[in-house]
């Protein structure tokens, strides 16, 4: 992130502070936890109106968790010379400001409606949508694109009102006049785009450079579920209502949004042997769509299988990425289900590596990974994190059956190192629920297996956990959906635990 300034004090939100409409159905009803995410729950419109669509877990009156309060956010902060030393600024509307989420949970973008030069009063327009856990202020932040701030070399300026760019050239005397500027203006390299009953089919990339989109950051953002995450249904390879995609043996870099993604209807796709570098936000995401409410796509109701399912992922290299949307990961998922993670390298990224933002059908499968240096830049989770708030229904369990309990997901053989700001490597959150895990070796961290807020129904056995704080942590469960913690081989840091 890169900068350690702080605000002289944050706007509070002018937003509505409840959605117009909370949907909280006594049925589908998931009775496997003792308190907490039993039912479906979607707010619509009032505090989620900055989203696209303008609904969402965390909009809604009836969230829970932790920490679990209905989205609000900042709507602009005061930093006067004594934090901005080139202040006043002419024009401070042309700015862009970056802000960690307090917590280090997400990273926030917002583009400036309003400047005061006397106050040093920035008012946000649109933003802080990149997270769905917003906060009434932010934490260190920086700004970006104003004039005044033109003052080392390779940096630039671009004056939308007059078409001037400003460029602080890293020489002696002018730039050569064979210099070429070059700015990315597309976002989407190549767009699938069919439906489950007229699916795109056989679409294959083979040994494919895909380099240079311009960042997606400030695009509608929308909540996929019950996770912590905000995200643009986007990327430099767009995929909805596809069969037997590839993408194979390709470079896929400089890609200032996410890289690629999965949308919605998607069977049978194979993303085997590229490298990931340099992402702007997620490398690969999916995101399907579930019904039962009058919001398209949001519901409880999954089993008519308009999700990605059966994805192969499979010997791929990833790394460099996040390097703007900071609540980022390798790989992604949200309401899709049945995939297969693979023999994938993943490093350098700001937080999680794999993350799941709710327990939509499982039967997922992560195997024979290695992952190291997550959370670089981020506080809390680790190599691989789940959240399990949001109830659906699927038939995925047994092949057949409406039911709101998944299939179990799997990881295991995998080698995760969890350094830098990582609590575990395994952190099952917020409910989440069915997880076999074995046969792992994880490094380091403050604990070992992970169990919270209602959290149940998960399995560890047969792991190595070496170098950690704590051996597991388990939280209150039903008869019959305790966790289980056996056979594993554990190295504590310290005594007495």
């Amino acid at each position: 992130f890169g900068s350690t300034l702080h605000a002289q004090s944050w706007l509070a939100p002018t937003h509505a502070p409840k959605p117009d409409k909370d949907i909280y159905p006594e049925e589908p009803r998931r009775d496997t936890t003792p308190r907490m995410f039993q039912r479906y729950v979607l707010g619509i419109g009032g505090s989620c109106d900055q989203f696209v669509p303008p609904a969402g877990y965390w909009c809604s009156s009836n969230t829970a968790g932790g920490g679990g309060v209905t989205y609000r956010i900042t709507s602009g902060l005061v930093a006067n010379e004594s934090v901005l030393p080139n202040s006043p600024y002419k024009d401070g509307t042309t700015a862009i400001i970056q802000a960690w989420r307090p917590g280090h949970w997400a990273s926030w973008m917002f583009d400036v409606s309003k400047y005061d030069p006397k106050t040093g009063t920035f008012t946000f327009g649109k933003g802080g949508f990149q997270g769905a856990r917003g906060n009434d202020r932010g934490d260190e932040f920086y700004i970006e694109n104003v004039m005044e701030e033109l003052d080392s070399p390779n940096e630039w300026f671009f004056d939308e009102k007059t078409g001037m760019l400003y460029f602080w050239y890293n020489g002696t005397g002018a730039p050569p006049a064979s210099t070429v500027y070059e700015v990315p203006q597309v976002k989407v390299l190549f767009n699938a785009t069919g439906s489950q009953k007229s699916p795109v089919q056989n679409i294959q990339f083979k040994g494919v450079n895909f380099r240079d989109t311009a960042y997606t950051y400030l695009d509608a953002h929308g909540m996929p579920s019950g996770g912590d995450w905000g995200l643009q249904r986007s990327a430099a390879l767009f995929f909805e209502g596809t069969e037997e995609v590839v993408v194979d043996s390709c470079v896929l870099s400089r890609l200032d949004g996410n890289a690629l993604m999965m949308s919605g209807y998607n069977r049978g796709a194979m993303i085997s042997n590229n490298e990931f570098v340099w992402i702007g936000d997620s490398a690969i995401a999916q995101w399907g769509y579930t019904s039962g409410t009058e919001v398209d796509g949001f519901g409880w109701d999954g089993t008519d299988g308009n999700q990605p399912r059966g994805t192969q992922i499979i010997g791929n290299f990833l790394h460099e990425l996040g390097i703007w949307e900071k609540q980022s990961s390798f790989y992604f998922q949200a309401k899709a289900c049945l995939n297969h993670l693979e023999r994938n390298i993943f490093f350098n990224g700001p937080r999680a590596g794999i993350n799941f933002n709710d327990g939509f059908g499982g039967g997922s499968n992560i195997t024979e990974n290695l992952l190291l240096n997550t959370c670089r830049e981020s506080g809390d989770h680790g190599p691989f994190n789940s959240w399990d708030r949001q109830v659906f229904v699927t038939k995925v369990r047994d092949g057949k059956t409406a039911s709101v309990i998944k299939a179990y997901d799997n990881i295991q053989n995998n080698f995760m190192i969890a350094n830098y700001n990582s609590q575990e490597a395994i952190d099952n959150d917020d409910g989440s629920c069915y997880y076999e895990t074995h046969h792992n070796f994880f490094a380091y961290s403050g604990n070992g297996m992970k169990n919270d807020f209602d959290g149940h129904d998960n399995h560890h056995h047969d792991n190595i956990y070496a170098y950690v704080g704590r051996g597991f942590g388990v939280c209150s469960q039903l008869e019959g959906h305790n966790d289980m913690f056996y056979n594993n081989t554990v190295v504590i840091t310290k005594d007495g635990d």
